[in-house]
Order: C-alpha cells, then sequence, then structure tokens
C-alpha cells in the first residue's frame, strides 16, 4: 500500500465511471491504497450520486478538501465536464473551438472556464483593426489563438521573460524580452508597439508584477479598452506572496479599485485617480479579472417613464407654464436692479473720492445730487426687496402647482373624467 492515492489508479477510476461502475471505481482507487475512514466515507458518498459527471465531481471535491494531490482532483473535474456534456455546449465559443483542433503546433495550456469569459468581454473587437499585448507568451500558442479569433486586422504583440519564447514564435510575431514588474519595460513596450486596446496578462503571476502591470498599463489603455489578469487564484498561493485576505496581493488590490469606482459617494475616497475617473467596470470570476477603461461621466439619478403625459391636462400646463415664464421675468428685473445698484455705488465712491468733504462744503449743487443718489439707492434698494419678495412668492406658487398637478393627477375623480378630456382634446383639433 501506498500513503497517497496514485494519479494512474485515479485514471482508472474515472475510466470505470465513464463505464458507469461505481462500485469498480471505489476498488479501483483503493486497490494500492488505504484511505483514512474520513477520506472513504467521502470518496463512497460522492460515487453514490447518480451520474458519471456528479460522481466525478464529488471525488475531485474529496481530493481538494482532504488536501490530496491537486492533479488528482485536476483529473476528476476534467471527467466531469467531458461527462457532463458541457463540452458540447461550449463547442460554439470560437476559442474553446480553436482550443480543441490545436492539437499540433505550439503548446497551448488554458483553463478551460476561462473561454466563456475571453468572449464575453472580447467578441466586440473581432475583425477590427485592434492592439493586443499578451504578457507571458511561453511557445507562441496564445498568440496564434488571439490572432484567430481577433482577425487578420489585428495586431498581436508578446511579452516574456524567456528567449525561447522568441524562438518559438520563428519571426510570426513580435515577442519583446523583458520583465513586466519594471515599469519601464511596460512603457517602452507601450510606445513602440501600443496605445493597445486589449491587454492580457498571463505572465508570471506574482502579486507585485500583477499589480504593477495593471498599474503601468490600464492608464495606457486606449478608451474602450479591456484589461484582463489572469490565474488569480495565485492570491491565495503562498508560493506566489499570497494568502486570504492578505494584505497586498492582486485579489486585495482589485477590492480597492470597487472602492475607486465608487468615489463620487464618499469623500475620503481620492476622486482624481485614474481608477476613479476611468475605471468603468471591474468582472471577477474564478481565477481572472476584467478591468474595462472609459471615462465615465458622473452618476446622476433621473425619472422617466411615468404616465403622466398620457392625463396631462392642457390648463394646468398652461398654468405651470405662465408660472415659470413669471419666476424667469422676476430674476431678469432682479439682475438688472443689483446692476443699477452696483453702478450707484460706484458711482457715489467716485464722488466720494473727489474730496467728497469739500464738494458738500462749497458745492451745494454737488450736495443735491449726492442727496439724490441717496434717495435713488434706497428706494432701488427697496425695490429690490419687493423683488426679491416676488421672486421667492412666484418659487413658492410654482412648487404649489407642481404638487396640485401631482395631486390631482391621482385622485379618483382625474381618473373617471379621462374619456371626457380626450374627447375634448379631438373637438378642438
Amino acid at each position: 500500500m501506498t500513503e497517497s492515492i496514485q494519479l494512474a489508479d485515479v485514471s482508472r477510476a474515472l475510466f470505470l465511471l465513464s463505464m458507469d461502475d461505481g462500485d469498480q471505481a471505489l476498488a479501483a482507487l483503493t486497490a494500492n491504497w488505504e484511505p483514512s475512514d474520513e477520506v472513504l466515507a467521502d470518496l463512497t458518498s460522492a460515487l453514490a450520486t447518480p451520474t458519471a459527471a456528479e460522481r466525478a465531481r464529488g471525488l475531485g471535491d474529496a481530493f481538494r478538501d482532504h488536501a490530496l494531490p491537486h492533479d488528482h482532483a485536476n483529473e476528476c473535474y476534467r471527467a466531469a465536464f467531458y461527462f457532463s456534456g458541457s463540452a458540447e455546449e461550449l463547442s460554439s465559443n470560437p476559442l474553446y473551438a480553436h482550443y480543441l483542433a490545436h492539437r499540433s503546433g505550439a503548446i497551448l495550456d488554458k483553463w478551460i472556464h476561462y473561454f466563456p469569459v475571453y468572449h464575453r468581454h472580447l467578441d466586440r473587437y473581432r475583425g477590427r483593426p485592434v492592439r493586443v499585448l499578451e504578457i507571458g507568451v511561453y511557445r507562441g500558442g496564445g498568440l496564434d489563438m488571439w490572432q484567430r479569433y481577433f482577425g487578420a486586422e489585428a495586431t498581436i504583440v508578446g511579452l516574456d521573460v524567456d528567449e525561447a519564447a522568441v524562438r518559438a514564435v520563428d519571426g510570426r510575431y513580435v515577442v519583446e524580452l523583458g520583465d513586466q514588474e519594471d515599469p519601464d519595460v511596460l512603457r517602452r513596450i507601450n510606445d513602440e508597439y501600443g496605445p493597445f486596446d486589449v491587454i492580457i496578462d498571463d505572465g508570471g503571476h506574482t502579486m507585485g508584477q500583477q499589480i504593477v502591470t495593471a498599474e503601468t498599463l490600464f492608464p495606457l489603455l486606449l478608451d474602450g479598452g479591456t484589461f484582463i489578469t489572469e490565474d488569480c487564484h495565485t492570491s491565495y498561493w503562498d508560493y506566489y506572496e499570497g494568502g486570504l485576505k492578505r494584505e497586498g496581493t492582486f485579489i486585495e488590490w482589485v477590492k480597492d479599485r470597487v472602492d475607486d469606482e465608487h468615489s463620487r459617494y464618499d469623500l475620503a475616497i481620492d476622486r482624481t485617480t485614474v481608477w476613479a475617473t476611468h475605471l468603468d467596470g471591474v468582472h471577477v470570476y474564478d481565477s481572472v479579472v476584467v478591468l474595462d477603461k472609459a471615462e465615465r461621466f458622473r452618476p446622476f439619478s433621473e425619472v422617466v417613464g411615468s404616465s403622466s403625459y398620457l392625463r396631462s391636462d392642457r390648463l394646468a400646463e398652461s398654468y405651470l407654464a405662465d408660472a415659470l415664464a413669471s419666476r424667469d421675468q422676476l430674476q431678469a428685473e432682479l439682475d438688472a436692479i443689483r446692476g443699477e445698484v452696483t453702478a450707484l455705488r460706484d458711482e457715489m465712491d467716485r464722488t466720494v473720492d473727489r474730496s467728497a468733504t469739500e464738494v458738500i462744503e462749497n458745492d451745494r449743487s454737488a450736495r443735491l445730487a449726492l442727496q439724490r443718489m441717496r434717495r435713488e439707492s434706497v428706494e432701488t434698494n427697496a425695490e429690490l426687496e419687493r423683488l426679491t419678495t416676488d421672486l421667492a412668492s412666484a418659487n413658492g406658487r410654482l412648487l404649489e402647482s407642481w404638487e396640485q398637478i401631482r395631486l390631482m393627477r391621482g385622485s379618483v375623480s382625474w381618473r373617471l373624467t379621462a374619456p371626457i378630456r380626450g374627447v375634448r382634446r379631438l373637438m378642438s383639433r
């Protein structure tokens, strides 16, 4: 007996599940391995479910829950996917179709659940002259997939730290060498080949690499562009400097961007950053984060869709229009009076500046003129107060008009007399 189950035994058990033989599958799992009572109970429970897909998925869950080798759970989830018919459903996805057909050529290693996410966010770029940057080329299989997906007009550029990536593409694409955690490298790539419509970070997956790449390149992304970071599950793995709710992980960084999106609702959030002004959407999936870039207009609320226009009364609408006109006229008169007051005060100041004491003592006409200006100023101020009062009254009447119209339209009599008003409108045409 071995201390841990072997992958070959898992594969044999999954094959037996495909033949709908659950008993033999359990025997295959335990042929060379003696699980603990707790693990055995979970495996038995998983194999008691109705379908092959559910059994395979249950085995994968049991392996994960008991911290058994990752590859074992991965094989179970793969089998569950194919047993369930999900592969047939996903076959209409052009990216997955390319993946299935890609039996030769450059290596292409992808998590299958990424394909629906890609297509949901990138379909709108297909057939357009877009610029795409993929960080993390490996052996070029991803570049082939993106070129086929976006079309002949797309420009596909790669960035990798491994010279083997450059050799693998054999001149079919531009692949630059450089460290994605170096902002200068990223800015140089953007200056030479960008700005980009789409950026896909499938690079080293460490926290520093993912955060530096997003913070450097998202501001340089074209307006309306899409930024995708893959393999975000590394935020939960110690090997990649991650951990659940650990400060400094990419996932925790993304949570802060959600706050930035809501900067207009809390003064403590900086409203001037690119995340507050141009982050149009944050989409978080299993292991994938998608950031949409677009300059957003300031949020405001508005109400439309009421049926008041179907029941409008011409007299009430006219009354409301008259009230609005009166208010506007009073406002204009008030502005004019304020201008006259300012002019009188300026004239008085100029007169006083010409040695007002001497003028008053020696020039009777000047004294009379000054008295006249003071009297006019008092009268003007009184007129200003009167107009201000009238304006306030007009605004009050305007609010009352709105309230009367609202109450009238909600009354039973208003609804009952709707046919009569309709006939009256037809006869008045």
